[in-house]
């Protein structure tokens, strides 16, 4: 199983390698052919988180949305960021586990952030889940939201779900490597499967403790916590566990990935049918962050 062809697509993205935007980059790059520079990519220069595209940022690539008809993003709180969008006869949902209402009040709480700028929930997860999305969408948009899933399987199939037959869910993630999770342990095939057969609902016990206890605030510079565990650790690690007793839901990120490894987590779920065959299957680096845009073959 692996990628198949579908309907015909209403979006377009650009290549994951562009030798042009690749060579003008890297001045190191300057001399290679353009077989050269594309064996480099695909054994250096991805897993090395350098951009192969003419992509500066997110809003680069969603700008290929505009053709869209119908989208929906999830989790905007008080950044959407699909209103530059916004234009007539484009249809823009927002889904978040809270409503609008509750999501000004937590804004209200933080300076940093913007209770005006929070859009309509149209709608509410906690209260009726994917299940009352009647809707179908061109793309399905979120960022920084799946390494909070605490079952990623189940996530990517509703989501597929709320697909039109050529629809893609476009997302952000955060590269292991630049932030504060670089010293944890990355997530696998087993790590993400075994959840999906728990059917768990809340982050496990674990990624709290790798939350409160390993995760460091300068990822550049911080040394490794783990190579210096004494009294200390032991005290954050108790007090890791009374929050996940005394919590139905603690939100701490479930997975740790890198674009190389989410690509081949990807493959392996397909192969294995946990996932639909994909129609799409193509990641961006992004700076600190890495992107993705996935299409799945529709149900017959």
């Amino acid at each position: 199983m692996g990628r198949k062809q579908g309907p015909r697509p209403v979006l377009s993205f650009p290549p994951e390698f562009d030798a042009a935007a690749y060579r003008s980059r890297y001045a190191d790059l300057a001399g290679l052919r353009r077989s050269e520079l594309k064996q480099h990519w695909r054994q250096e220069g991805r897993r090395g988180r350098r951009n192969a595209t003419a992509l500066e940022s997110r809003d680069d690539l969603l700008r290929y949305l505009q053709p869209a008809g119908h989208l929906l993003e999830i989790g905007p709180f008080d950044n959407p960021s699909l209103e530059p969008l916004r234009r007539p006869g484009l249809q823009i949902d927002y889904a978040d586990h809270l409503s609008r209402a509750e999501l000004v009040e937590r804004a209200r709480l933080r300076p940093e952030r913007n209770p005006e700028a929070v859009p309509p929930i149209r709608y509410v997860l906690a209260e009726g889940g994917y299940d009352q999305i009647q809707q179908r969408y061109d793309a399905v948009v979120s960022h920084h939201c799946l390494e909070h899933q605490p079952d990623l399987i189940g996530h990517l199939l509703q989501v597929a779900g709320l697909l039109k037959p050529a629809g893609v869910y476009l997302f952000t993630l955060p590269d292991q490597r630049r932030c504060f999770d670089r010293y944890l342990p990355p997530s696998g095939l087993i790590d993400v499967v075994t959840a999906h057969l728990e059917r768990r609902s809340r982050p496990p016990l674990q990624a709290l403790v790798e939350h409160k206890c390993f995760t460091v605030t300068d990822w550049l510079q911080a040394p490794n916590p783990l190579d210096g565990v004494g009294l200390p650790t032991r005290a954050l690690l108790e007090a890791a566990l009374e929050e996940y007793q005394a919590h139905p839901y603690v939100d701490v990120h479930c997975w740790k990935f890198t674009n190389e490894r989410f690509r081949r987590l990807v493959r392996q779920l397909v192969a294995l049918a946990y996932l639909p065959a994909t129609t799409s299957l193509r990641t961006y680096n992004l700076g600190n962050d890495f992107a993705a845009v996935l299409g799945f073959t529709p149900e017959p």
